[in-house]
């Protein structure tokens, strides 16, 4: 049995038939009084089934290629796969038994025009186009599917003219630079940044001796490795000349290139290569071993990989040496670099071939370590931007929100939901586990639609599921309240492409700021940026009018929190041998309970039958707190403390109490309070955030400086001893809450917005 699920035993909601004592409730230890996943939750959201569908012109042994392998391989049976090939290639790259495979028999133009045609009746008509020319796109646009071109390289390597990119609404880059460079030249559409961090698996022992046996090669030689078709761009003729400097001090030096000649230049290129070869007298020390379809598994026979390529979007050569602990010396060109590692050593392209020698041997002496970034799924971004089909919005929300278990800000949802029944079309997505069912079931009851959007805790499937459920609903404004910051960030990257939905980000305090910018390694790792995320939005709605959010580009409105005017208001305010106090909130560190039970302590000699009573969870993650406020209670104050567990009616019962508290850190606008004024309860509370703005010192409650137990206890002593000032504070805090805090002006304030957002 839960805390969670604890309800008094006795006819009175205010008196439990045991408080928290030495037996525990009901004969059972406290400690194991914590919230767990309720029984009563949202229905998973279950989308109906889609093929993503890619086109590329072959699988050809390039990094293009590659990626869109590397993303199938690892996306497994979660999502079915269309692979749409032009022609086939003399050396190919091997295809997952998984994937569904189509290969061009007809002429290239007449393939791609029964392609979209097909495309056209699908649920996702979106295709996204790798290497694909700006007018094999227009026939797929024109037979009636939703093409998307994928740059994998700065202009220099472009196969489309810049009128035809500055044509497209929406492109797909592999690194920042290359946005760079189309945002130069005028571009207005959106582009979306997907840094593809590739998957080393483990490589078998052995792997070493094997290739360099099989080039000929010394076991003690120092190799240095390059990786990828010979073009002009790759400056191979460059890279046998800081190789020529490099054998004058390391004698026992080879140079391994795993790559042949390949597109429309490749045969000047590869002739370059191989007169130069010979010019520089390195025949018998540059290995030519040809294209290799899995050339990770050379990677242990090879001591340092050069890259010293003219130019390039993300290589992934460099990026899978890295993964796999190999020191990368590179040019310092397109998005080299943007994907950090200790082991990677840029240099303009135009620096002295000893300078990059000497550079090889610094890195010969680095630690070959795995990457950072290695294990990130970032492969999952191709799924999203494979999932985020445009479509045509309508006046339809849908507020994004991490759980339903008994907190404030869940609290402030439902009662608004409830508010707008019948007055706005929206859904209520839930992104996370809930510990209590109550306000589930209260959705449920009022026919308000809340789904989940994934089954698990991982951002990247909700981030699916939102993408899925916003298209399904034709959602046309997304409300943020109070979710993981992964998931907003993950939500807003790829609706921004979506022009016409608009996104709000409902900020209940401070702690939402601080949340952000502890996922900086996510952003950076995500190619989107906590200023991004905060540039994407229509508003950002702040509780209370002090608020200070440090973002800029930014429009900001305040909103405050409103709750309903409870059934039973507080009447009686006389104070008897047992006055009752009350605190309504999760018990979490951020509450302050071991607090306010050392201020009752404190209170005994005056009030030594005083009770306290709690209402709210111990979540799982409070564990640790929670047992420490169970076990002070019952050291402490045995026979004075009373765990309610959750309880979605607590504001009904709030009126029978003599006093409550409410203490918080990075507070919004908190309900706790606004409930306790509503009715008519006296207040104490701290000054966090927006609570002075419902809790006005010397006219609607005490407002403390601290949260020290001294100062608390000071507190409660005038509250309970002076009865008509606290009677007086109530009854002006309760006209204030009626006044400023309805849940009718805040419904209305919400309303309005959504009307002018989606004006926008």
């Amino acid at each position: 049995m839960n805390l969670t699920d604890l309800r008094p035993a006795t006819a009175s909601p205010l008196l439990p038939k045991r408080p928290c004592g030495s037996s525990g409730f009901d004969g059972e230890p406290d400690a194991r009084r914590f919230a767990a996943a309720a029984d009563s939750e949202a229905a998973l959201f279950l989308a109906a089934d889609e093929e993503l569908t890619v086109v590329l012109p072959s699988l050809a042994l390039g990094g293009a290629e590659r990626i869109v392998l590397d993303w199938v391989r690892r996306l497994r049976a979660r999502h079915a796969v269309h692979l749409f090939l032009l022609r086939a290639a003399a050396q190919e790259y091997a295809v997952p038994s998984h994937l569904r495979l189509t290969r061009c028999a007809a002429p290239p133009e007449a393939g791609l025009h029964e392609l979209g045609h097909r495309l056209a009746r699908a649920t996702n008509r979106l295709v996204l186009c790798h290497l694909l020319t700006g007018a094999q796109r227009s026939i797929l646009r024109a037979a009636g599917a939703l093409p998307v071109p994928v740059l994998h390289n700065l202009r220099a390597g472009w196969i489309d003219t810049v009128d035809e990119l500055l044509a497209e609404p929406q492109v797909i880059v592999v690194a920042e630079a290359v946005e760079r460079e189309l945002r130069a030249m005028r571009y207005r559409g959106a582009v979306t940044v997907i840094r593809h961090l590739p998957s080393v698996a483990s490589l078998p022992p052995g792997l070493r001796e094997q290739w360099r046996r099989r080039w000929g090669l010394p076991r003690d030689a120092v190799v240095i490795g390059m990786i990828g078709a010979v073009k002009p761009q790759k400056a191979y003729p460059r890279a046998l000349r800081i190789f020529r400097q490099f054998l004058a001090r390391h004698a026992n030096a080879y140079l391994v290139i795993l790559g042949g000649p390949s597109g429309r230049d490749g045969p000047l290129a590869w002739n370059a290569l191989l007169a130069q070869r010979a010019r520089l007298g390195l025949t018998d020390r540059v290995v030519l071993a040809g294209f290799v379809p899995d050339a990770i598994q050379c990677l242990p026979a090879i001591d340092v990989l050069l890259n010293t390529s003219r130019h390039e979007g993300l290589s992934m050569a460099t990026l899978e040496a890295l993964q796999a602990g190999v020191p990368v010396v590179g040019s310092e060109v397109g998005g080299q670099g943007e994907v950090g590692d200790a082991k990677l050593v840029l240099l303009p392209i135009e620096s002295e071939d000893s300078r990059w020698s000497h550079a090889i041997g610094a890195a010969l002496a680095m630690e070959r370590s795995t990457a950072a970034w290695a294990g990130f799924p970032a492969y999952r971004l191709w799924t999203l931007a494979h999932l985020a089909a445009p479509y045509r919005p309508r006046a339809h929300v849908v507020f994004v929100t991490a759980n339903l278990n008994a907190g404030g800000a869940q609290r402030s949802l439902v009662n608004l939901a409830c508010a707008l029944r019948g007055r706005l079309q929206f859904t209520i997505a839930v992104t996370g586990r809930s510990t209590s069912g109550a306000f589930c079931e209260r959705l449920r009851a009022a026919g308000i639609d809340v789904v989940r959007s994934a089954p698990g805790a991982d951002a990247f499937d909700h981030a699916e599921g939102l993408l899925r459920l916003c298209r399904e609903r034709a959602c046309g404004t997304v409300v943020f309240w109070n979710v993981d910051a992964k998931i907003k960030l993950l939500l807003a990257k790829f609706t921004l492409p979506w022009r016409a939905v608009r996104r709000i980000d409902v900020s209940p305090g401070a702690y939402a700021f601080q949340e952000m910018q502890q996922t900086e390694q996510f952003q950076q790792r995500i190619a989107f940026s906590g200023a991004a995320y905060y540039a994407s939005l229509a508003k950002l709605v702040h509780k209370y009018r002090a608020n200070r959010s440090g973002v800029a580009d930014c429009a900001v409105q305040v909103i405050r929190n409103g709750v309903a005017r409870p059934a039973q208001r507080k009447t009686d305010y006389r104070c008897g041998t047992r006055p009752r106090v009350v605190v309504s909130g999760r018990i979490a560190p951020s509450k302050f309970l071991l607090e306010i039970i050392s201020a009752l302590v404190l209170l005994r000699p005056q009030f030594p039958d005083a009770e306290l009573h709690v209402y709210g969870p111990i979540e799982p993650r409070h564990r640790a707190y929670g047992e420490a406020v169970l076990s002070q209670a019952q050291a402490a104050a045995p026979g004075q403390v009373f765990f309610h567990g959750a309880s979605a009616d607590a504001p009904e019962a709030l009126h029978a109490f003599d006093a409550a508290v409410v203490l918080g850190e990075h507070q919004g606008c908190p309900n706790a309070c606004l409930e306790a004024l509503a009715a008519g309860v006296p207040l104490i509370a701290n000054d966090s955030g927006g609570t002075r703005e419902a809790v006005v010192p010397g006219r609607t409650g005490w407002l403390l400086e601290s949260t020290q137990p001294a100062e608390i206890a000071e507190a409660l002593r005038i509250v309970l001893t002076r009865r008509d000032l606290a009677q007086a504070h109530a009854r002006v805090g309760q006209r204030h809450v009626d006044r400023k805090f309805s849940l009718e002006a805040m419904a209305q304030n919400y309303l309005k917005l959504f009307a002018y957002v989606g004006r926008g």
